[in-house]
């Protein structure tokens, strides 16, 4: 199980060449909640936009990605169903966690995913920082009754 933030600001290497082409800026989640790819800050330049697909991930490391060249890296628009977890128009973190009965469970802080299927296992939540010093954060395990909202997290916890 990895966090979305341990991620986010590791350098990406491409194998062919041993070189560094960018940074991690954020994390590509699709509909299915599955890692779809990694947001790019390239190296030397500020350009935001690239990004690397899922299946060029040769491994997500402690210290760096690494892909297998740079011909892998995309420049496109991104697929309007796809969520980040930091940034763009819809993201998750700081997103309300709620459950269809109206109860607030917090505010997604960070992301949990399985390295090996690169599925969503679940959402680190804070209910404020004197909250999370004396209670800790909550830990919610992901599961099929989660519904992505525009501006909200929605559980339905008798489902």
């Amino acid at each position: 199980m990895q966090r979305a933030r341990d991620i986010i600001g590791l350098p990406v290497i491409e194998l062919k060449r041993g070189k560094e082409v960018g940074y991690v800026h954020d994390l590509l989640f699709n509909e299915r909640m599955e890692l779809a790819g990694l947001l790019l800050v390239e190296k030397n330049f500020l350009r935001k936009g690239k990004y690397v697909p899922a299946e060029a991930i040769c491994a997500i490391g402690a210290d760096c990605v690494t892909i297998t060249e740079r011909a892998m890296v995309l420049f496109s628009s991104l697929p309007s169903n796809w969520i980040c977890v930091q940034t763009g128009k819809a993201h998750m973190q700081n997103r309300m966690f709620i459950t269809d009965t109206g109860e607030q469970l917090g505010f997604v802080e960070d992301v949990y995913f399985s390295a090996e299927t690169g599925r969503i296992v679940g959402y680190e939540l804070s209910n404020g920082i004197l909250s999370d010093i004396m209670d800790g954060r909550k830990m919610i395990r992901s599961a099929p009754n989660i519904k992505m909202g525009e501006d909200t997290v929605i559980v339905s916890p008798g489902e």
